[in-house]
């Protein structure tokens, strides 16, 4: 009787084995990791690719809905959208090139490659400010933390930062 019973234990084991594709792992549909274009994730599918794309977040978004066991210290910001880790790397690296082109001349623009709808547009923006703009283009409305009056006329670079859609700093 033991044996039958061990028997359809092992039968009942391997049928949800396959079920699951051989695999208890359920990071994708079928239980693989998922495929596609990372914009085309979810806030849990960009964590579980984070080789090859990266998760765009407001400040404190917290993954603990991807994996409870996740403890973090704030929460409450937004998971925005995954992108292909290549064009966060190529919006950072203009980033860099511009903070150090204007070092101690421009308020703090890091938030604009994270908090972009386009990084490749952001990324755009930055090298053309790069290689021909002037660093009064990052006037204080880009400024986060700070009270002051914009001035009133338009800039190259803000123009360039709000055409990319959604990416414009607050004041503007």
């Amino acid at each position: 009787m033991r044996a039958i019973r061990d028997t359809i234990g092992i039968a009942l084991l391997a049928a949800s084995l396959l079920g699951c594709r051989g695999s208890l792992n359920t990071s994708g549909k079928d239980g693989s990791a998922p495929t596609g274009a990372c914009a085309t994730l979810g806030a849990c599918e960009c964590m579980a690719t984070s080789d090859r794309c990266a998760a765009r977040t407001e400040a404190c978004w917290c993954p603990s809905e991807c994996n409870p066991n996740i403890a973090c210290i704030c929460g409450g910001g937004r998971f925005l959208g995954c992108e292909d880790k290549a064009v966060v790397a190529a919006c950072a690296s203009e980033l860099a090139a511009v903070q150090d082109k204007c070092a101690g001349q421009i308020p703090d623009i890091s938030y604009l490659c994270n908090d972009a709808v386009d990084p490749n547009c952001v990324s755009s923006c930055l090298a053309n400010l790069k290689n021909t703009g002037l660093c009064s283009e990052v006037d204080c409305r880009f400024c986060q933390l700070c009270d002051c009056a914009p001035p009133p006329t338009t800039s190259p670079f803000a123009t360039c930062i709000a055409s990319c859609s959604g990416s414009q700093p607050a004041r503007l």
